[in-house]
């Protein structure tokens, strides 16, 4: 099951953002974004950058942007948890659910979750439980390495293609 989560995130992630230079600002849209030292998903995180966190883009890299946080910190977040717009913070005052937003973002609201829960069979048990699995950067940089899908890195010991 594991192996198919990393599939399905593989796949997802080749989406690019749009809108996003470098020496312009970005938005973070995705909730508790790892910021990475180097463009590579397997690197131990150098911290999280919060939802609606407003990032300056001071490099790119392929999907891979270079940022600086509001701490100073560098690092690079994905193409696919950025935006070129800067998010509204709300003009009710309240505190928004970032969940509720970004599933806004995307063209979901009450009328369209309900239609989904009518009957449909939908296992929505299922993806809550593929959201709790947590697999550690190192786990995927030995899953990465084992397969040979790292560039530039040698095939494990006694392994052979």
């Amino acid at each position: 099951m594991k192996l198919t989560v990393l599939i399905l995130l593989s796949v997802t992630l080749l989406a690019f953002a749009d809108d996003i230079e470098v020496g312009g600002m970005a938005t973070v849209k995705t909730r508790d974004q790892s910021l990475f030292p180097r463009p590579v998903h397997y690197a131990q995180p150098i911290t999280t950058v919060p939802f609606g966190t407003e990032v300056s883009v001071i490099g790119a890299q392929g999907a891979w942007f270079q940022v600086e946080i509001p701490s100073g910190e560098e690092g690079w977040l994905h193409s696919t948890s950025l935006t070129g717009a800067v998010l509204s913070h709300g003009s009710s005052g309240g505190e928004q659910d970032p969940d509720m937003i970004m599933l806004a973002g995307r063209g979901f609201n009450a009328d369209v979750e309900a239609s989904y829960a009518q009957g449909k069979g939908l296992r929505f048990d299922l993806v809550d439980r593929m959201e709790q699995i947590k697999t550690s950067p190192q786990s995927v940089g030995t899953f990465l390495a084992a397969g040979w899908l790292i560039p530039g890195e040698e095939a494990p010991e006694g392994g052979t293609r």
